[in-house]
């Protein structure tokens, strides 16, 4: 893992921040988090309730919000909030969804998982200057201000190491730090999302 980000930061110097897919206007708060394929079994719930939290109300879909798993570097499976449809909350259909965009990735099938969702092969230094408003890391307990509505935060599954952490902000991603005690990745989704909903008149 940290040959890969090592290189990925090299890469990275010579990126410009192409065309972002994300609408401006529309989405003002992307969520990525960073996983390995194995923790699509061995971390299932984790990152399905990531998706719910990020992305899904009790009436309805966020408009605002972009999500994605970006798995091992490699594959990206993306959720559109403002283009979602039969888009269920729960673990076995949302894994399910997750499953089938890891395999149309690796087999350089269309991209298109379902309406507002999509999977194809994308790594953190691509996606990094594409991401609009400011940038944060996810980085355990602490206070952060200053969260606005638009944003973008990167989550790891399995909590930020060193190497990821030192990349993120070489790349100008900022600590974000919330909470008195460790959260998870889905956890600190919602209280992201919640802070901004309160925030907004």
């Amino acid at each position: 893992m940290s040959s890969r980000w090592s290189r990925n930061r090299r890469d990275s110097q010579g990126l410009r921040a192409g065309r972002s897919r994300s609408i401006r206007g529309i989405v003002l708060r992307s969520f990525i988090i960073l996983a390995r394929k194995t923790d699509l079994a061995s971390n299932r719930g984790l990152l399905t309730r990531f998706i719910a939290g990020s992305l899904l109300l009790s009436h309805g879909t966020r408009k605002d919000v972009w999500a994605a798993v970006l798995f091992d570097d490699e594959v990206l499976v993306s959720f559109e909030g403002w283009a979602m449809r039969n888009v269920r909350p729960d673990e076995q259909s949302l894994s399910g969804i997750l499953r089938a965009g890891l395999r149309k990735a690796e087999e350089g099938k269309k991209p298109r998982v379902l309406q507002g969702v999509s999977a194809k092969r994308a790594d953190i230094a691509d996606l990094a200057p594409r991401l609009p408003g400011r940038r944060f890391f996810f980085d355990g307990p602490g206070s952060t201000h200053g969260i606005g509505a638009d944003i973008s935060v990167v989550f790891c599954c399995k909590g930020i190491d060193h190497g990821v952490s030192d990349w993120l902000k070489s790349s100008g991603f900022d600590p974000l730090r919330l909470g008195a005690r460790r959260l998870t990745a889905d956890q600190a989704a919602v209280i992201v999302n919640n802070a901004i909903d309160r925030s907004q008149p």
